[in-house]
């Protein structure tokens, strides 16, 4: 049983299984780079920007494996700190999301579909709602 004034332990699973579940993103953005931005994100490669598009999508990829392996070890050694990237993870990508719209304002929108977008809607509320119910208890 928990103790009062204590991070819940759901904090810690939560942070692993999201960490688990970056690495995996990691390794659709690296590894499986082509067939995630053609079959997922509906990218058209036969442009003269492919080889950037799969560059940027590739680095986006080498961040999912830090924040994953980040996640794993924050929820398996510490809590607090988990908590607090659960926090900040919605938050970077909701600054992100904003400068991605005001800096892309000015362009055509592609006829991607950027596939990933709902389970990414889903690891941020996840996100979220495990940093708000983990603050509460802990503050509680």
């Amino acid at each position: 049983m928990e103790k009062p004034n204590q991070i819940p332990a759901i904090v810690s699973i939560i942070a692993i299984i999201l960490g688990c579940l970056d690495l995996v993103r990691g390794f659709m953005h690296t590894l499986l780079l082509q067939y995630a931005a053609v079959k997922i994100a509906g990218l058209d490669l036969s442009t003269g920007q492919a080889a950037d598009l799969l560059r940027l999508m590739g680095s986006f990829g080498i961040s999912n494996y830090i924040s994953g392996a980040t996640l794993i070890l924050a929820g398996w050694k510490f809590r607090p700190l988990a908590l607090y990237l659960l926090g900040i993870i919605p938050a970077a990508y909701l600054l992100g999301g904003i400068a991605i719209h005001l800096n892309s304002a000015d362009y055509t929108a592609t006829q991607a579909d950027w596939g990933g977008i709902p389970m990414m809607a889903v690891y941020l509320a996840v996100c979220t709602l495990t940093f708000s119910y983990g603050l509460w208890k802990w503050k509680k």
